[in-house]
């Protein structure tokens, strides 16, 4: 990996973190996990994602005799990961405290209401 590619990452990752503290104390040992999970998984994919772009989304696969074009595992992986992150992510958002909208209001919304 560049250094460009691991500073994207440690940026990213510095804007999640920031959200963690807003996270309740009592919610924070497992917001913390899924963070670190968040960022082996971030990592995997920029490796995952160069191979494919190197080696292209499709690759000859040789059992014996035969000999067929196949799905890149790099890419297989990539999907299953991207899958999961997605969801560890939404696991994490949704230990943010809900917004209890006394804050912004939308007019639109409140001239209906009246």
């Amino acid at each position: 990996m560049t250094k460009a590619k691991n500073s994207d990452i440690s940026t990213d990752m510095k804007k999640l973190k920031k959200v963690l503290k807003l996270i309740p104390e009592n919610k924070q040992a497992i917001a913390q996990s899924l963070y670190k999970e968040l960022v082996f998984m971030q990592n995997t994919l920029v490796v995952l994602k160069k191979q494919v772009e190197e080696e292209g989304p499709t690759a000859m696969f040789k059992q014996g005799k035969q000999e067929f074009l196949r799905e890149h595992p790099a890419l297989k992986g990539y999907n299953t990961t991207i899958q999961r992150f997605s969801l560890l992510y939404k696991q994490l958002t949704d230990l943010l405290p809900k917004d209890t909208g006394t804050g912004n209001k939308d007019p639109l919304i409140e001239f209906v209401k009246s």
